[in-house]
Parts: C-alpha cells; structure tokens; sequence
C-alpha cells in the first residue's frame, strides 16, 4: 500500500471509530437528573437570545464554577417584553431545570435531537436573572462583544426593509427571522442563503485571496512556496476572523474546516485527489464535533461536495461561468434529493431556477457589498447612513426576487427513496467525461423512473389503536379500527395553533401511513376547518363534524370500535367503546361542561380511560368529576408543553385520585391499545436514550 494509501486508511478508519464512539445505541442508557427545586445557575449567555413561537425568549447559558452538579450547558427560557440584545454577559438565574426533552411523536422529536448534538444538558424556565460580571471570562466576552455588535447593527440599521436578513448574513444570526421569512425561503428551496455555509466562507477567502494572496504569492515568485503559505496563512486569519464573527457554531466550523483544508490543497503546491481533501475534512468535522453527523447539515454539506466532485470534479477543461454554474446545480439538486427525503424535506419544485439567479446575486453583489460596508454599519449611525442605500438595494433585490419565485412555489412530488436514488445517480452519471451515446441512454432511463410505483408509507402501529400526539397544543387523538380512522381535535383555536396543524400534526400523520381521515371531530364550535385543516401536507378529509352538530344521536361504528359524539356546552366530546372497554374523550369544556356530561352519561358514569378536559389546564378537571368516572388511565395533553406541570395544574387533582396518570410532556406520544385486561399503554418516550434516533 502506498503511503497516500495508508493516509487515507488511516482518516477512514479514525472516522469510523469517532462514529462508533458517539453512536447512541452503544452509550450507558443514563436517565437525565431531575431537579424538584428551583436552583442557582451562574454562568454567562453563549448563544444569543432568540424570540420562541410561544412569545418568549429562549438563550443558551454555559455555566461556570459550583460543585459539579450542574449541567455545562442549559437552555432557558425567559418571560416578559426584555430585547433579546439586553441578554448577555455573565449572569446568575433562578430557574427550575427540566432534563432536555421536547415533543416527542412518530416521526418526530428533532428539537429532542438538536439539544443532544448541541450537549445541552438541562431545559430551563427563568423565575429570576441578574447580571453577574465576575463570571465572564474569555468566552463571555466574546459572546458579549458578538452580541453588541448585532444590537449595534440593529440601531445603526433601522432603515433596512431587510435588517434581518443583514444580520443572519453577516453575523450568522438567525434570531431576527420570523415565520414569512422562514415560509419564503422554504418554498424557494433557499434555506441554506441565510446559514453560514462553505459558500459564505469560501466567498470571504476568495476575496481575501485576491486582496491579500495573490498581490503576495506574485511579489514571492522567486519562492513561490513561502509566498503561498504567507498567502494561505493571511486568508485563513481572515476567514477565521468572519467565523468568529458569525459565532463559530458548528456548521461554521464545518464550513471553516473544508475551506481550510482546500486551501492548503493549494498552498502546499502538491497534487492532491480532490476526494482526499473531501476526506481529509470530514474527518476533521468529526473529530471537532462528533455529534455533527447526526444532524442533516452534515449529510447536506459534505453531500453536496461530494455531488460537486462527481459532477465538475473529473472534467479535463473547466466549463466556463455560466455552464458550471448549471452544472453545478444539477448536480446539488439531482445528488441531495434523496437525503432531503430522508430527513423529511420535500424538494421545491422552483429551487433549481431560484438558485441560478439567487446564489450569483448573493456571490457577486450581496456578500461582498455587506462584508465592505460591516465597519461602516457598526462604526457610527453616521458612517452607516453613507452605505444603507448600497446594502438595502442588495439585500432587498435578492429577497423581492425570491417573494416573486414564491408565487409559482410548488412542492415535487415525492417519490420512493430508491427511486430518488437511483435517479440521482443516473443525473451524476450523465455528468460525468463520458459520450453522448451514454448520457442519452442514462437520460432516457431517468425518463422511466418517475413511472416505478411508489410504494405507500406502511402504517405504523395496529390497525386497532388510540393514539394521542404530543406537544400540539392540546388534546389531539387518532382513533384507528381497520382502515377507519377518526380524528378528534380537543383543543381551542389559537395564534399557533395553524401551524402545528399543518407542521407538526402533517408530519405526524404521514408517518403513521394515514392519508385519508374518514371523520374529523372538532371539539370547539370556533375551530374553523377550513383556516386550520386544509393544507397540502395535511390528509384529505372525507367529512367533518363541527362541536355545535356534536350530539348523542350520531353514533358510527366500524368493526371493534364504537364511537358516539356528546355535546356539552356547545363544545364537543366523544364516548369510545371497544368491547368491555369504555373511554371518554373530553373536549375543550369548562366545569359547567362537566357537569352537563356527567349528567348525560347518567348512572353508568364509570370509564376506563379519560382524556382530560382542556389538556388539565384552567380550572377543569375538577376533583367530582375525576371521582365520579373513576378511570383507571388518565391522559392529560396540555397546550403549552414547555410550562410543563405549571400548564396543567389539574395534573395534582389527577396524581391524588386512584388513576394511572399519563402526562404526555412525560410519556412522548400515547399508544393505548384496548384489550381485555385493560387499556395496554405504550408510550413513545420507552426508547430511552436512543429518543434522539427514534
């Protein structure tokens, strides 16, 4: 083996055992601690404070000094109308600490796995914060000064029709993005414009390469080897400097690794394999940060290096400006389709045209106009007036291009993995230095792959189950019996409550194989169906029963299971029955309400499973109604997750009363099966520590 063999052995087989190490099924299943009271955190903010969909705060707190025995690194979330700018520095928190945990469904929990590859170790809900500056060191100010300059970005740049999008560019804060923001660029398919990526970086050694490198590496011509390491060493400096600036997170790191190692592929003056620089960075990511490769930008990144040295990477003439370009994307576009659909992203059917116009604009005009004008920005609200034209025309070209593209967004049809894959490897194939006789066969081939069947989405789960979902702002249930499915929506209207509907409930559903929904049962009269379930990645919906027309007369069954609407107050129940096996599925109804049911359901009162009212929120759920249907399982889904037991404080009246008490912040996702016995209980959260793969 030659020795740039054993290299290459050698980085493979140390990746391989750094995955290996980091792999979650192999590490000790050691349950998070749990903190009963409020404790004292002091520390400083290492991420800068960002607004949560619930209207809060939410930073990054690295603790320092005490006995051990907290976490490095919690998350916490603070209440009240503090800019997110004034959060930094060393501070000292009273907080109660919840081991890091989120909504966990089928299909779902990647905020659960953002915590794990991002170490942190606790969840946090602020009772109190001071500033403390004895525990900033080195790393408080840096985050400090980062901050500051973002603050100070914001005030200098109050004019922009596009602040946001300055700052995500220029300091890799996404803080300031709000939904629009997120929904344009989602069906545009430029996601990745606003994350500092190896196009931001190797943009900024570009221009220091030609700034900087090559005035030097011509005055060395004489030694041209220490002229290119002199040159390699000035860009690295620089490109680390914008890191820096944009708050080496991980995907910067990423980003700054490969640029690094392609640069001293050049520097050395040696002939290099491109995949050797492609493995040489990988290996690198994943000794700084193993846990990277369990996150999709991993994958998408080096996926997308990799699409790039297949496509452009074997050609013995490089394709000229235009023509590499469109090469380029085709390859990107065809190379990743298959990991966007395994990380759940459907393709935009315009992100290939989009991103012909939009990543030049952004290369040639936006990055090089907002990196000359940054000191400018920050000096002085004076010196900033000068260049606020310059940047808003940029920026604003870019983002009023990509609402235009908007209009005609449509997502691809998504087809069957190996078929994804399959067509993305005729694409690169065709790319490759080959005849035209062999890129006609494999583009006529490709023609016939959108014709292979696409396999549906095996149902997950027993054809006779109840399912609750988790973290979707109440009370949400599929009920299955065959091919048969009911879905009753318990909860109350709300600012969020579209959205989880059609993000966080669409995929949950898709997961579970269900694409039609026979009956939806809405519990409140205000839930309109047409504003909160119709969506593209919601089911088709054959017929829909609204809380006012909810009344004991209407029963339908099928096979095992029998269900009978109950209207109380106006708001809507259901009554299920599965052989001996009875459960009440409450609406969103109040303690008038809950009479009114009792007083329906007459003597036979008794249930063996209840859905509480109102997820245990407010003043439901009160202790005669617990006791007088006596269920043997209680499920309380309340509609704010992260309050944890302070949004359901009838979660004591339960734990007091002689029930099982399922709390779905807790348990992850319910799937309760009747049987018997009893109900059967198989809750989402008994993977463990694997929660973070399943």
């Amino acid at each position: 083996m030659t020795g740039k063999g054993a290299m290459r052995a050698g980085m493979l087989a140390l990746t391989v055992v750094l995955i290996l190490l980091e792999w979650p099924g192999v590490q000790p299943p050691t349950e998070p601690k749990a903190w009963t009271e409020p404790v004292t955190v002091k520390g400083y903010v290492c991420d800068p404070a960002r607004p949560t969909s619930g209207g809060h705060l939410a930073f990054v707190v690295c603790t320092s000094g005490g006995d051990g025995q907290l976490p490095a690194r919690i998350r916490a979330t603070l209440d009240g109308e503090a800019s997110r700018h004034r959060i930094s520095g060393g501070v000292v928190l009273e907080a109660r600490l919840n081991p890091p945990r989120a909504p966990l469904n089928a299909g779902g929990g990647g905020f659960e796995k953002w915590l794990w590859r991002e170490r942190i170790g606790a969840i946090a809900r602020v009772r109190s914060m001071e500033p403390a500056p004895e525990f900033c060191g080195l790393a408080c100010h840096y985050h400090a000064a980062r901050v500051g300059l973002i603050h100070r970005l914001n005030r200098h740049g109050q004019r922009l029709r596009n602040p946001e999008l300055v700052e995500a560019l220029l300091f890799g804060s996404r803080a300031g993005l709000k939904q629009e923001h997120w929904g344009r660029l989602d069906a545009t398919g430029t996601q990745h414009l606003v994350a500092i990526s190896g196009l931001h970086v190797g943009l900024v050694a570009a221009i220091a390469g030609a700034v900087l490198g090559a005035p030097i590496t011509r005055a060395a011509h004489r030694r041209p080897a220490p002229g290119r390491m002199i040159a390699f060493v000035l860009v690295g400096l620089v490109a680390t400097g914008y890191a820096l600036l944009a708050g080496l997170t991980v995907p910067t790191q990423r980003a700054l690794v490969m640029v690094a190692v392609a640069g001293w592929m050049l520097a050395s003056g040696r002939q290099w394999r491109l995949w050797d620089g492609w493995l040489m960075a990988l290996m690198m990511v994943v000794v700084l940060e193993p846990r990277a490769l369990w996150g999709p930008g991993f994958w998408l990144s080096f996926g997308a290096v990799a699409c790039l040295i297949l496509g452009l990477g074997a050609r013995l003439r490089s394709p000229g400006a235009v023509s590499g370009l469109v090469l380029a994307q085709f390859a990107v576009v065809a190379g990743l389709a298959p990991l966007l659909l395994w990380h759940g992203m459907a393709p935009s059917g315009v992100a290939f045209a989009v991103n012909l116009v939009a990543i030049p604009w952004l290369s040639v005009v936006v990055m090089p106009v907002i990196l000359v004008a940054a000191p400018l920005l920050l000096l002085h609200p004076a010196s900033a007036s000068w260049v606020l034209p310059g940047v808003d025309m940029a920026v604003t070209v870019l983002w009023s291009s990509l609402g235009w593209a908007q209009q005609w967004a449509f997502e691809l049809p998504v087809p069957a993995p190996g078929t994804a894959l399959v067509g993305a490897a005729l694409v690169l194939c065709a790319m490759l230095p080959v005849g035209w006789p062999y890129r006609l066969l494999a583009g006529a081939v490709l023609g016939l792959v959108p014709l292979a069947g696409h396999q549906p989405v095996a149902p997950v789960g027993s054809a006779h189950e109840v399912r609750v979902a988790d973290g979707v702002g109440g009370p949400v249930v599929v009920i299955r019996d065959g091919a048969w499915t009911v879905l009753f929506d318990g909860r109350e209207p709300g600012s969020r409550t579209r959205a989880i509907t059609r993000d966080r409930i669409g995929a949950w559903l898709d997961t579970l194989g269900i694409s039609v929904i026979d009956q939806l049962v809405l519990g409140d009269p205000d839930m309109d169906p047409q504003q909160y379930w119709v969506s593209p990645r919601l089911p088709d919906v054959r017929r829909v029963i609204q809380a006012p027309a909810c009344t004991l007369e209407q029963h339908t069954g099928r096979g095992r299971i029998t269900l009978s609407g109950m209207a109380a107050g106006g708001q809507c129940s259901l009554l299920l029955r599965s052989g001996e096996r009875t459960a009440l599925l409450a609406g969103p109804v109040d303690r008038r309400g809950e009479r009114r049911i009792l007083r329906e359901l007459g003597k036979g009162r008794e249930v063996d499973l209840l859905m509480a009212p109102r997820g245990g929120q407010g003043r439901s759920s009160q202790l005669g109604f617990i006791e007088a249907l006596s269920p043997s399982v209680s499920v309380l889904a309340p509609p704010d997750w992260y309050q944890g037991e302070a949004g359901a404080p009838a979660l004591e009246r339960y734990e007091n009363a002689a029930t099982r008490v399922l709390f779905t912040p807790r348990t992850g996702e319910l799937r309760l099966l009747p049987e018997e016995g009893g109900w059967r209980v198989e809750p989402a959260r008994d993977c463990g520590q694997k929660v973070r793969l399943c």
